[in-house]
């Protein structure tokens, strides 16, 4: 939606603020009031078929957003397209997470996000011709019609994979393990998912798994915050037509984007083989320092090229901590919780992040007079993007201290 935010504001008249609500909160309130119960639905049905029906219904409510007439009107298809996306990457992922170990499920993870990354970019780079040539209501009807096509394509290319294979006969040397009584077995077949209330209460009473979700949370802030802006910001600062500032993103997110998130993705590996599960946030602990400092730079350029870098840069850095993040979290959870616990991750992502990253730029830019306002709202994100760079932090030293009571337990002589 992001390439089409100046002709939507002129149509309707809108102001930063609105277009932030439009572009984050509407979305992110359906998102969160949906992941959990399409989490919970996860854990127990079929995920092959869960997907293609969630991808086929958010396919409809994207084309649905070239059909309005007014403000609210979009805003309520936006709110549709949010409740239905809610389910997508919490059903793909934990589905990765039985198909891949946990040696290799980071890059696993790295691949399944540079794919969204190339998805993303084709949409700014194409969005921006049809938005000039057709129309923004057009950029909505063909950014509706791949999904159709993908959700067939699941139901005939892929099967159901089986739950918990990929974590038989684990120990507490090969990876970082909560103990979670009754909740699942390492020597066979996962038991049936446990409650919801179960499966948050594990989450809530583990350090390490709070800290993550406080620090994904708010890094979702800062990619989303720059990222629904960014258009607006080359054609608002540097001067830049609507298609070529589309095209510039979308290729900048597909380039940068996706080398950051493959990159994201041999780290936590690499990381994963010196240090075990635990010293994967270690990776986006560092990679959110950087972003930072890419931001930082970003918001204060007044050099087009310079500005390219920068962009470049924090595509790079920003995209490394999904895959280790998620690897993280799946290897951390047992099998039949995942569902739920990637959703929740993914609500507090995406309720804070799209919820509170773009209204923040906009917020800040609707206070300052000024025709590069929207510098300054760009600008506060570098704080946040340190901030979460020590919960990351903190993530990583809870899991290596369970890991190590985890193993003086298993090692103590029995009496």
């Amino acid at each position: 939606m992001s390439i089409v935010i100046e002709p939507i504001k002129a149509e309707f008249g809108l102001s930063d603020g609105q277009i932030g609500v439009l572009t984050g909160l509407a979305y992110a309130l359906l998102y969160a009031a949906a992941g959990i119960p399409i989490g919970y639905l996860i854990d127990r049905t079929n995920r092959r078929n869960l997907l293609a029906g969630l991808v086929t219904i958010w396919s409809a409510c994207t084309a649905m957003c070239g059909l309005t007439q007014n403000y609210w009107q979009l805003l309520f298809a936006r709110l549709a397209v949010g409740a239905t996306e809610a389910g997508g990457a919490p059903t793909a992922l934990s589905m990765i997470g039985d198909l891949f170990p946990e040696r290799l499920r980071a890059t696993a993870v790295s691949i399944f996000w540079t794919s969204t990354a190339i998805g993303t970019a084709v949409s700014f780079g194409i969005g921006g011709y049809v938005a000039v040539n057709y129309g923004w209501r057009a950029t909505f009807f063909i950014a509706g019609l791949p999904g159709l096509f993908l959700a067939g394509l699941l139901m005939f290319t892929m099967r159901e994979p089986d739950r918990g294979t990929m974590d038989m006969n684990k120990t507490t040397a090969d990876t970082f393990k909560f103990s979670a009584d009754n909740l699942t077995t390492e020597s066979s077949k996962p038991e049936p998912a446990p409650s919801l209330r179960s499966t948050l209460g594990f989450i809530i009473v583990t350090p390490a798994l709070r800290n993550i979700f406080i620090a994904a949370s708010f890094k979702s802030c800062v990619l989303s915050g720059v990222l629904v802006w960014s258009v607006s910001y080359f054609i608002r600062v540097h001067g830049l037509p609507i298609e070529r500032a589309g095209v510039l993103v979308g290729l900048s997110i597909a380039i940068f984007g996706g080398i950051g998130s493959l990159l994201g993705g041999v780290a936590g590996d690499r990381a994963y083989k010196t240090g075990g599960v635990a010293a994967q946030p270690l990776v986006p602990f560092v990679t959110s320092l950087l972003t930072a400092g890419m931001v930082v730079l970003l918001a204060l350029a007044s050099n087009f090229y310079v500005a390219i870098a920068a962009f470049a840069g924090f595509e790079i850095f920003s995209r490394m901590y999904s895959a280790p993040t998620y690897a993280f979290l799946i290897s951390s959870i047992p099998s039949n919780m995942r569902g739920v616990s990637i959703s929740a991750l993914q609500v507090g992502s995406n309720l804070i992040g799209y919820g509170l990253g773009p209204f923040i730029v906009g917020g800040i830019s609707d206070q300052i007079d000024s025709p590069d306002s929207i510098r300054f709202g760009i600008l506060a994100l570098s704080i946040i993007s340190v901030w979460v760079s020590f919960h990351f932090l903190l993530a990583a030293r809870r899991a290596k201290e369970q890991t190590l009571s985890d193993n003086l337990v298993n090692s103590a002589p029995l009496i």
